[in-house]
């Protein structure tokens, strides 16, 4: 039987994703079910077909791992109402998370993969066009996605379809503010691919570095959604980098972008992980609970990122930024530039990717 407390959070999280109230009935019966527990009830509702639909099903047992894993984060309740005035929240991708959810999977099948990817016309479209071009393109272009999954890989196929994602929440909120955000784009990525790099020398999932890597400024969009040129000239005001920003946001907002975005990611039933990383973004990863080594690769992966692009001038160097990150990554002075290359060569791989 659930406990009351993960109860009252699951039941809190599947209303407001405006569930029917059948399905709230559903999931009271479950809970009470002496032989249910947290974990299967995402799956015992994916089963009643008839109740409820497999996208909802989805968002469902997202909101019931939320309330599992007990995110804490300070300011939630203020975060939380901040983002209730947001009129147009950047939707969840489900896409992405039911991805990601197959990398702990051993028995994955490349048709499931090609499934999820396909459910999306518009995404499927845009995947095969970065397939087929650039760097990735074979002697012959992929035909359909089955092709581009077998030629490339998952984990190829998982950083475009996710990137794609990620650029369509950017591409609205600089349509709607044309603003420009290019320099953030860019950065963005770069700390997505050297996210990934850093992961994988220290045998951490690359995909879940990547994507908390992709998604660790995701806070800033939701600020500028809502306050528009106010929070863009704060940003010129205090600078993008670090410690510097955080302080000017939780001065002025309550709140930083890094705590607002971890918020955002939890709600949308993130893995745990995942949302702490981009929580601890700005943070000594050392003083950390859990996760310490992969917070520690979005924390460096992002002080690097601001090194290479913002230059000496703006950024100080990952070295003296992130120490105990540095550390916890296994990197010594001599392994920077060879991380720099390493994400000079991929960044040219994926350099469409950089185009939304």
């Amino acid at each position: 039987m659930l406990k009351a407390a993960d109860f009252k959070r699951a039941i809190q999280g599947i209303d407001a994703l405006g569930t029917t109230p059948a399905v709230l009935v559903k999931v009271a019966k479950m809970a009470h079910d002496p032989n249910t527990d947290i974990e299967t009830l995402g799956e015992l509702l994916r089963n009643d077909g008839a109740l409820v639909t497999d996208i909802t099903a989805v968002k469902i047992e997202g909101a019931i791992a939320k309330s599992a894993q007990g995110f804490e984060i300070s300011n939630a309740v203020a975060i939380d109402q901040y983002l209730d005035r947001v009129k147009h929240l950047p939707p969840a991708p489900l896409v992405a998370m039911q991805l990601l959810d197959l990398f702990s999977d051993p028995e994955r099948d490349i048709d499931r993969i090609v499934e999820l990817v396909s459910n999306d016309p518009a995404l499927t479209a845009e995947t095969l066009k970065r397939c087929n071009s650039g760097h990735f393109m074979g002697a012959e272009p992929a035909a359909d996605m089955f092709e581009a999954v077998t030629r490339l890989g998952f984990y190829e196929i998982y950083c475009i379809v996710v990137t794609l994602i990620a650029s369509r929440t950017m591409t609205l909120v600089r349509a709607k503010y044309s603003w420009d955000s290019t320099q953030l784009w860019r950065h963005t990525v770069t700390t997505a691919v050297i996210a990934s790099i850093l992961a994988k020398r220290v045998q951490e999932v690359e995909a879940t570095a990547f994507t908390a890597g992709l998604l660790h400024d995701i806070g800033k969009l939701i600020f500028i959604s809502v306050e528009g040129v106010a929070y863009a000239e704060g940003l010129r005001t205090a600078g993008h980098f670090g410690p510097t920003a955080e302080l000017a946001e939780e001065s002025s907002m309550g709140f930083s972008h890094a705590a607002l975005g971890a918020r955002l990611l939890s709600r949308w039933g993130l893995p745990e992980n995942v949302c702490l990383a981009v929580q601890w973004h700005h943070r000594s990863p050392a003083t950390a609970a859990q996760y310490q080594r992969l917070k520690a690769t979005v924390n460096f992966a992002n002080c690097l990122a601001h090194q290479m692009i913002d230059g000496p001038d703006h950024a100080p160097a990952a070295a003296d930024a992130s120490p105990e990150a540095m550390a916890l990554v296994q990197l010594t002075a001599k392994d920077i530039p060879v991380v720099l290359w390493d994400t000079q060569l991929a960044l040219q791989r994926v350099q469409g990717l950089l185009q939304m």
